[in-house]
C-alpha cells in the first residue's frame, strides 16, 4: 500500500504578517473554530522542486520525497536566507540491491543515521546510511528481510538503536503494532488491542482498516498513532519490556461503515463519517495534527459531479506530548505533507486556481 503518493493540494502566499493570538481551550476538531491566525511565506526553491514533500528533517537539513520520480526516491534541501536550496539527491527507485520502490526513512539523531525500510509489496530489504554518506552508496549498509515474507508492516520509527516500532503484524493475525528487530530477524506483536471495528472483518481486512502513521517524539520512546481512514488518535509509551501505555487518547470515536462487496477491500465509510486526520508533524515539544470537517459522503459527491480535487486543511490542533491541547492554528492556506524545523512549519502547497505547486512557511 503507498502511504500518500496522491497529489497535494495547498496553495499561494503572502508576506508574513504578525500573529493574532486568540485564548483557546477547547480541542475540539471544528471547521470553525478559532485559533492563532498565521500567515504563510513561499519558500523561494529551485526549479526541479515540482512533485516533492517534506518527509524528514535531518538535523539542518530537510528531505523531500516525490513518488511520481521514476529517477531517486530522495531530494536533500538546506536553507540559504529564506531561499530553500537542493543540496543533492539519493536512492534510485527500483528494485536492485541499493534500490527501493517505496522507501520509508527512520532518522537516528544520536547515531546520525538514516535507514531505509522497503516494506511493501514485497520489497523486503533495508539499508543503514551515514548522514555524511548520502551520495555515497558504496558506504551504504544493504540487508534483506526475507523473515518478513507473510508479514504486514507499516510506518517504521526508531524504538531502540536494533530495533523498531511498527503498525501491523502478518497477514493471518492483526496486531496494531509489532516490534522490528532486523538483526534478530524476528517480529513480535505488542499486547495491546484497538477497539472492535463496526463489522466483522477477518486480519488483513482489520490492518486495512487500521492502517495509519506512527510519529515518535525526537528524544524517548513516546509515539503518536494516526489512523488514516479516519479519526483516531492515540499518544502512548511503549517501555522496556515491551508493554504500551496509553497516555491519552486524543480521539477515539469509533466510525460507521458498512459492507463493501469488495472481496479485497471489505469496508466502506458511512457518508457521515469524516476522514482522518491529515497532515502530521512533531518536534521535541509538541504534536501537529491537521484536520478538516470534509466527509466520506461530501467526497462522494465531489466525485459524482466530476470534481476530482484532493481537499486539504488549514486548521491544526497542537498539542504538547502528554496529550494535552496547547493551541489552534487557523492558516491562510491549506497545507498538505509538512515538518517542523528550526520552529517553523515548513508544508507542501498547491494554489488550487493555478495548480502551482510550492513550499510555504509559517514561523511558529
Amino acid at each position: 500500500m503507498i502511504r500518500f503518493p496522491f497529489l497535494l493540494l495547498c496553495l499561494l502566499l503572502s508576506v508574513a504578517c504578525g500573529r493574532r493570538h486568540t485564548a483557546v481551550t477547547d480541542p475540539e476538531f471544528s471547521a470553525t473554530a478559532p485559533g492563532d491566525s498565521l500567515h504563510a511565506m513561499r519558500i523561494p526553491v529551485g526549479g526541479d522542486f515540482l512533485g516533492e514533500y517534506p518527509v524528514l528533517t535531518l538535523g539542518e537539513r530537510i528531505v523531500m520525497q516525490n513518488p511520481f520520480r521514476l529517477d531517486k526516491c530522495y531530494s536533500v534541501c538546506r536553507f540559504s536566507g529564506d531561499s530553500l536550496v537542493k543540496e543533492g539527491e539519493f536512492l534510485m527507485r527500483g528494485r536492485g540491491p541499493l534500490e527501493m520502490m517505496i522507501p520509508q526513512g527512520v532518522f537516528d539523531p544520536e547515531a546520525e543515521r538514516l535507514t531505509v525500510f522497503g516494506l511493501y509489496n514485497g520489497e523486503n530489504r533495508m539499508l543503514r546510511i551515514g548522514s555524511g554518506d548520502l551520495y555515497d552508496p558504496s558506504r551504504w549498509e544493504y540487508g534483506t528481510l526475507d523473515f518478513l515474507e507473510g508479514y504486514q508492516l507499516e510506518s517504521p520509527c526508531r524504538l531502540t538503536d536494533t530495533t523498531f516500532l511498527t503498525i501491523g503484524h502478518t497477514v493471518e493475525s492483526f496486531s496494531p503494532f509489532s516490534i522490528l528487530d532486523p538483526g534478530g530477524e524476528r517480529v513480535t506483536p505488542l499486547d495491546f488491542r484497538f477497539p472492535e471495528p463496526p463489522l466483522d472483518l477477518p486480519a488483513l481486512q482489520q490492518a486495512i482498516f487500521w492502517t495509519g502513521w506512527l510519529h515518535r517524539h525526537p528524544q524517548r520512546s513516546r509515539f503518536l498513532y494516526s489512523n488514516q481512514n479516519f479519526r483516531y488518535l492515540l499518544v502512548f509509551d511503549v517501555t522496556e519490556d515491551g508493554r504500551v501505555e496509553v497516555v491519552r487518547r486524543l480521539y477515539d470515536k469509533m466510525p460507521e461503515a458498512h459492507p463493501s462487496g469488495d472481496p479485497g477491500h471489505q469496508f466502506d465509510m458511512d457518508d457521515s463519517c469524516p476522514h482522518g486526520f491529515f497532515p502530521l508533524a512533531v518536534d521535541d515539544r509538541f504534536i501537529y495534527v491537521g484536520y478538516m470537517q470534509d466527509t466520506y459522503g461530501e467526497q462522494r459527491e465531489r466525485v459524482r459531479a466530476g470534481d476530482l480535487r484532493q481537499l486539504f486543511p488549514s486548521r491544526i490542533n497542537v498539542y504538547d506530548w502528554d496529550g494535552n491541547f496547547v493551541r489552534r492554528l487557523v492558516l491562510d492556506r491549506p497545507v498538505g505533507p509538512m515538518v517542523v524545523h528550526d520552529g517553523r512549519l515548513i508544508a507542501w502547497s498547491v494554489d488550487p486556481e493555478t495548480a502551482e505547486e510550492m513550499l510555504v512557511r509559517y514561523d511558529l
